[in-house]
């Protein structure tokens, strides 16, 4: 018996022991003055990387480095949420140029994505609050994209204070009552049983930004005939054209074929293409 409770104990410190390491933020490397592209805009606009479930800091690491490399952008501020909820800030964003802002979750393995949508609310009031930040850019994978939209949703504070510029949602689910056996155009004729976005769809119809907002929603197609991703079913993604409105917004979509849901945040023609929306 104390043979096995000693090796409990060793595999929970070894558990323990990666998840502080997969919680490490990436490394900030800053913009090299000498080396500043004349195709890229530099701008005092922030870009918000939100991880989606189970995603830590190794979601958006590579990402950070290929934009610093390419010195498009530099990572200034790592922000963590404690499972109570409690933001803890790393790093500035004034007067930095093209920033990238960490965000994780430091227990990001919640039964759904309603926690992750009040944990960011509670991020982006202290952005807006402690660091004057009033404009963004958002970068998001799967259901973290999905707690964004709902935060946004749910937050007359976040509509009123923080102007979105773009958005850049990645294998993100909007509406989870249908599966890939069903197409879009299909999928709109019938009832569902996402009671989450139907809420949402509620929400978004009151929604009065003052500034206009770009919506690009990437998307993967694993099997070849851009129905998913392998994770997400691109008809739930697609459900963004739903709850959106184009007096407030512009939407955009593009399905990358032989994309996995992971190689959404890790494709080179992806990074490429969202630098392009971002600064170019």
């Amino acid at each position: 018996m104390k043979k096995i409770l000693l090796v409990a104990l060793a595999l929970i410190i070894v558990a323990l022991g990666i998840q502080l390491l997969l919680l490490k933020g990436s490394r900030e490397e800053p913009l090299r003055q000498n080396r500043l592209k004349t195709d890229v805009t530099y701008s005092d606009t922030p870009t918000l990387l939100i991880p989606g479930w189970g995603g830590n800091a190794w979601t958006y690491s590579h990402l950070i480095d290929y934009y610093q490399k390419q010195n498009l952008a530099q990572k200034t501020m790592t922000i963590h949420v404690t499972p109570t909820g409690k933001v803890h800030v790393q790093g500035a964003v004034m007067n930095k140029k093209n920033s990238l802002i960490q965000v994780l979750f430091d227990w990001n393995y919640t039964k759904n994505y309603l926690p992750q949508t009040a944990w960011l609310s509670s991020v982006l009031r202290v952005l807006h609050k402690n660091y004057g930040i009033n404009q963004l850019n958002v970068v998001a994978h799967s259901w973290g994209g999905t707690a964004f939209v709902h935060a946004l949703a749910n937050s007359s504070y976040l509509q009123k204070n923080i102007n979105f510029k773009k958005i850049i949602l990645l294998g993100v689910p909007i509406n989870e009552g249908f599966s890939s056996k069903i197409s879009y155009n299909q999928a709109l004729t019938q009832k569902t049983s996402d009671h989450n976005y139907l809420r949402l769809a509620k929400k978004l119809d009151k929604f009065n930004p003052h500034n206009l907002i770009h919506f690009y929603n990437l998307m993967g197609s694993k099997d070849g005939q851009k129905k998913t991703d392998g994770e997400v079913p691109n008809v739930q993604s697609e459900f963004l054209k739903t709850v959106i409105h184009s007096n407030w917004s512009t939407y955009s979509q593009k399905v990358y074929k032989d994309t996995n849901h992971t190689d959404l945040h890790q494709n080179k023609e992806i990074l490429n293409h969202m630098a392009a929306i971002l600064w170019q």
